[in-house]
């Protein structure tokens, strides 16, 4: 599934997009999406499903879960002495990882094996976090060691196992934005990976006005690469990444918010998402390797940070629509989508949303 070049219905989105664009009208969507309550989706919210359908979460008890195959959640525990496990990643064998704490409440992040959860990353009580496990098994993430009253820098790293020594794991660090005067003041801070060991996020240092979104790449170096800002615009972030090296996010004018997906050419060319009409505000958080993305739209009273009319949006054949009007009307009856978490490369996503007046988790599947 990797590949070194753009997916071909990524490289079409963006000319999808033009056309749409020039023509005044945006196509409607292909298809429609079925509607699944996950088993104590009342009580449960789901982070992450894998392309082999395997979907983790959390339970209002604070503990880590896995959806087993038969239908209900099975409890993944906590570290010695936790009070709180989160199950964050999952790659498609089913290897998972997560956060939680040792009794203090500070993050460090654990990887499941046969004896229970393993803390990949014991780093003095620090502040660890997971956000996902790639098929060969490494874990990418981003953490600081310091949570006291001075400034401290947040690192991105990747995190492999010890060939020598499976209870350890060895820790390569990020490279941060160069430039940067006081290096306590230098954040970089993935925010998704991919399977080739990418990752993009945003980087700041004390030269920059605001946080600009950056790449890694996935030579020996994990070369960064600063992404920029839309023309005229004076911060950025990336916030979701795929296979083929896209990654997606937004860019900031005074009081706003705009989506972005940022091509994977060697110029890392920013695309401006289109808005549903009468929305000026929004985010893209998610993107798969059909060239899906997944985010929000909404209206921004201009000149304030004001905004109304949220709701989660998915940008797909050429256009852009509220994911609550593409649900199926039979299955998704009485539904309302307010948060997606994840998105699979078979385009199915896990969230949550109000199913009759409750809260509830969710699995849609596209028809």
């Amino acid at each position: 599934m990797q590949q070194k070049q753009s997916h071909p219905a990524l490289r079409a989105l963006g000319a999808g997009i033009a056309a749409a664009l020039a023509l005044g009208a945006l196509p409607a969507a292909a298809a429609s999406y079925s509607v699944t309550a996950l088993p104590n989706g009342a009580t449960c919210g789901p982070t992450s499903i894998s392309d082999t359908g395997i979907i983790i979460g959390a339970c209002n008890d604070n503990t880590a879960v896995v959806w087993s195959a038969q239908g209900t959640t099975v409890s993944l525990g906590r570290l010695p002495g936790g009070t709180y496990s989160l199950a964050t990643a999952v790659n498609n064998s089913g290897l998972i990882a997560g956060e939680g704490d040792t009794g203090n409440g500070r993050p460090q992040i654990w990887a499941q094996a046969a004896s229970g959860l393993q803390n990949v990353f014991p780093n003095n009580g620090g502040n660890t976090h997971a956000l996902f496990v790639g098929d060969s098994g490494f874990i990418g993430g981003f953490y600081t060691k310091s949570l006291g009253g001075s400034p401290s820098s947040w690192k991105g790293a990747i995190w492999t196992r010890d060939p020598k020594d499976a209870r350890k794991w060895n820790t390569t660090d990020l490279p941060a934005l160069s430039g940067g005067v006081d290096k306590k003041l230098t954040n970089s801070i993935p925010m998704a990976f991919n399977r080739l060991g990418q990752a993009a996020g945003y980087g700041q240092t004390d030269q920059l006005t605001g946080q600009h979104a950056v790449f890694w790449k996935s030579d020996a170096a994990h070369s960064i690469v600063d992404l920029g800002t839309l023309p005229g615009d004076w911060s950025s972030i990336a916030w979701g990444l795929n296979d083929a090296g896209q990654a997606v996010g937004e860019s900031h004018p005074p009081f706003g918010s705009l989506p972005v997906l940022w091509n994977s050419d060697a110029a890392h060319t920013a695309v401006a998402l289109p808005f549903p009409q009468g929305d000026n505000y929004g985010s893209a958080h998610l993107v798969n390797n059909l060239g899906q993305v997944v985010g929000y739209s909404g209206y921004a009273t201009p000149g304030t940070w004001n905004t109304s009319g949220m709701r989660q949006v998915i940008w797909r054949d050429g256009g852009v629509f509220d994911l609550t009007s593409l649900l199926d009307p039979v299955s998704g009856a009485g539904w309302t989508v307010t948060y997606v978490a994840s998105i699979n490369n078979l385009g199915q996503m896990v969230g949550l949303g109000m199913h009759d007046g409750v809260l509830t988790a969710f699995l849609l599947t596209p028809q």
